[in-house]
């Protein structure tokens, strides 16, 4: 079935109206729990001078266990900062960017939000965001000394500083129970990038003809996160420093074949990296993950942290275990009216008594250098983060990121469902996004 193609404009205004409208349902008395702060019924505070401020702040999030700490940072900012009432509002990662550009584009942006981590440099030649640098340094804040180099530089961008990042890593993660049901050794992970195909066909489990259990989460849908994690074991990126395509490259190529195989023999599960109810992995539907450091914290919560396994990624050809790293983004709107207020709350979050709590109960990691050894010694599992971090990227900065990853997803679902052979999917979307970029 053909979907309808509709004209830019209709498709705009339809958005605002169905933004419009959940702003008005979520003001109302049926409003749920999960879509603000703890204490957004009550009146907001009022400064000495009678003045008011209220910071509207959006964040990606619908794993509850992340949502209830977001929620708990409020509360406490709140609670030390009576003059200042903050108007949380959680949108689940597939829905957010559209909404967020749909209140950009209506002038209702909430005064912080977060942002993913190709979303923030993709974005931030619109001038939409704040540039913090001024912030930071009239305040003389000490944080930015304290934060890893490698993280602080994420949010930059052309000498300005549009966000700090709270990243998270993705390591070989896996299930011992289930490697012991596959007669494997649930302390012995994959070492090389041919052991994990090798070992997400032994892990699959059949029956009646239908998988019930994949051997390796590699999602099929919007599944450009899980292919760069295999990706970057060879060495190789999606596009170059400048912006140009390159998952089009010979070892992308082989690389994709092998996944699709996978997908063919039944070793993977259809499903939607943007799927609210997560991926296969975080509902014990997967043996071997690439899973990003918070919904493994769920799912250690879920199943108990003795049945999952931790790991730095396999070794690539060239003898490298590059992680994957992503994150979010705490990003000040720039047509903020409490800039101030803003960056107070900002600061607040990225204190290390406040952030060292945060991430040791969602999963992040922690991107202060004075909290490592504090989380390391909390669980054992977090040294291997660290040791992750040491090797870990993200996107390139590019604001032709959005461009790339639209026709890399593309491509990857062309490929797993068979509609174009793996080198034409990703050859002829490679094109498209060049041709593309010479309008830009």
């Amino acid at each position: 079935m053909k979907a309808f193609k509709w004209s830019s404009t209709f498709t705009f205004a339809l958005s605002m109206i169905v933004f419009l409208t959940t702003v008005l349902i979520g003001c109302s008395s049926g409003s749920t729990p999960s879509s603000s702060s703890p204490s957004s019924s009550a009146p907001a505070a009022k400064s000495d001078s009678g003045k008011q401020t209220t910071l509207k702040f959006w964040y990606p999030a619908s794993d509850e266990l992340v949502i209830t700490q977001v929620k708990n940072v409020v509360a406490k900012f709140e609670q030390e900062n009576p003059n200042i009432k903050v108007e949380l509002t959680t949108i689940p990662f597939k829905d957010y960017f559209q909404k967020l550009s749909v209140a950009y584009s209506g002038g209702i942006a909430p005064d912080i939000h977060g942002l993913g981590f190709g979303q923030l440099i993709s974005t931030v030649d619109q001038n939409k965001y704040m540039d913090l640098n001024k912030f930071i340094q009239a305040d003389k804040w000490q944080g930015k000394d304290d934060m890893f180099p490698s993280i602080l530089k994420a949010g930059q961008w052309n000498g300005g500083q549009y966000g700090l990042l709270m990243p998270e890593i993705r390591p070989m993660e896996w299930r011992k129970d289930f490697f012991k049901e596959a007669g494997l050794d649930p302390e012995k992970p994959p070492t090389t990038l041919d052991e994990i195909f090798d070992y997400a066909e032994k892990l699959k489990v059949v029956k009646d003809g239908k998988t019930v259990r994949a051997g390796i989460d590699l999602q099929t849908g919007n599944g450009e996160q899980s292919y760069l994690s295999l990706l970057l074991l060879l060495g190789k990126d999606i596009y170059d420093d400048k912006g140009n395509p390159t998952f089009d490259s010979s070892e992308s190529i082989q690389l994709v074949e092998k996944m699709v195989k996978l997908f063919k023999n039944g070793a993977i599960i259809a499903a939607n990296q943007q799927d609210p109810n997560g991926t296969p992995f975080q509902n014990s539907l997967a043996a071997l993950s690439f899973s990003s450091s918070p919904s493994l914290a769920v799912l250690q919560k879920a199943v108990g942290a003795e049945k999952v396994g931790w790991a730095l990624p396999p070794k690539g050809p060239t003898g490298k275990q590059t992680a994957l790293m992503l994150g979010t983004f705490l990003t000040m709107a720039k047509t903020t009216k409490s800039p101030d207020e803003a960056w107070k709350f900002i600061k607040f979050w990225f204190d290390k008594n406040n952030l060292y709590d945060f991430t040791l109960k969602t999963g992040f990691v922690p991107p202060l250098k004075s909290v490592k050894d504090q989380y390391v010694k909390a669980a054992p599992e977090n040294a291997v983060i660290f040791q992750a971090m040491d090797d870990a990227r993200g996107y390139g900065p590019s604001q032709y990121w959005d461009v790339n990853v639209k026709y890399l997803r593309l491509a990857l679902e062309q490929a797993y469902n068979g509609l174009k052979p793996v080198d034409q999917a990703l050859k002829e979307n490679a094109q498209k996004a060049r041709e593309e970029l010479k309008t830009k």
